[in-house]
Formats: C-alpha cells, sequence, structure tokens
C-alpha cells in the first residue's frame, strides 16, 4: 500500500508541475515596469528602494513567427505607449524602459506622472502575441509567449516572470483594446 501511495503521489506532483509550468506562458501575458523609481517601505521609512530601469524579455516557445504588441500604463490604469515586435520562431526579444522611453514607444504627453518634476516611474505592462497580420483585426490561434522581467538598480538587478492572464470574454475584450490602441499609437 505504502509504495501505491508513493506512486500516486509521485504521479500528483508530476501532473501538478507541469499545469504549474503552463501557467507562466500564454497569449496574453503582465508585468510590471519602472523607471528610476524609488519607493519607501513603510517598515523601514530611512530607506529608500530604487529601481532604475525595468528589462523585458519575451520568448517565442513555437515554431510560429508572431506579432508581439506590449502596451504600457500607469497605476490608475492610463495608457502610456505601445511597441510591437515581429517574435521569430523559438526566438525572443527584449528591450528596456529607458529604451521605450528615448524611442517614443513610452510616451511622457500620455503618462506625464504628477508633474514634469515627479514623471510616472511605474506601472503594468500587458503584451500579447497574434498570427502576423494588419489592421485592427487578430488572430491568436496557437499562438503562445513566455517572458520575464530584470528590474535594474544600482549594478544589481532581480528578475521575475511574467504572469499569464487567462483568456475569457473580458479578457478578450481587454485583448482586442490593447490591439486597438497599438494600432491607433503605432499604426497598422
Amino acid at each position: 500500500m505504502n509504495k501505491r501511495s508513493a506512486v500516486i503521489g509521485l504521479l500528483t506532483a508530476l501532473l501538478y508541475a507541469g499545469l504549474a509550468t503552463a501557467a507562466d506562458s500564454g497569449p496574453y501575458l503582465v508585468g510590471h515596469w519602472k523607471l528610476n523609481d524609488k519607493f519607501t517601505d513603510v517598515r523601514n521609512p530611512a530607506s529608500q528602494i530604487a529601481t532604475e530601469d525595468t528589462e523585458f524579455v519575451f520568448l517565442n516557445p513555437t515554431p510560429l513567427t508572431l506579432t508581439l504588441e506590449y502596451a504600457f500604463f500607469d497605476g490608475q490604469g492610463t495608457f502610456c505607449g505601445c511597441d510591437r515586435d515581429t517574435l521569430h520562431p523559438n526566438g525572443r526579444t527584449r528591450y528596456t524602459m529607458l529604451g521605450e522611453l528615448a524611442g517614443g514607444q513610452f510616451s511622457r504627453a500620455l503618462c506625464p506622472g504628477t508633474n514634469a518634476a515627479t514623471p510616472q516611474t511605474d506601472g503594468v505592462m500587458k503584451t500579447i502575441v497574434f498570427m502576423p497580420t494588419t489592421g485592427s483585426n487578430f488572430v491568436i490561434g496557437n499562438a503562445v509567449q513566455a517572458g520575464y522581467q530584470i528590474d535594474l538598480s544600482g549594478g544589481s538587478r532581480t528578475e521575475a516572470g511574467l504572469k499569464a492572464v487567462v483568456l475569457n470574454p473580458d479578457t478578450m475584450s481587454e485583448i482586442t483594446s490593447l490591439h486597438q490602441r497599438c494600432v491607433k499609437f503605432i499604426g497598422n
């Protein structure tokens, strides 16, 4: 009986591990961006937590060529800009928030922060992948991505996986809205 319990336990653990890793990929992922962000933790008000920049890396685990769109929002949900890349089969795309600011894909005009002296320093990044198309229509099909973010501060770095979002009618509506905003911001 103990041997049977051990086998069942092992199979359950393997099944759970497989499901857990599958949750890290999907056509819709989210993360948290920072750019010259300073934050004080209430537990230690004398010490600031500073993050200079965030790097994002997107991975294509499929043999498909995909269109990758990623949009930036402030903490209140205001759209701050968007970028688009081709994600090649089994390839990767990476960028930094500083690079997105310099290239005009992250707009201080759309997300100025409280004022010019205190610009927006953190927010939400949402990314979608779909089969290559033009215009406002898109097809997810078998598109899937994985990704992670790296926060850079004072020569050190921390990494975290991007989180997959479950596809349901509300998130599909948000994906459609993201794509329409990107088409308007970038063009076809």
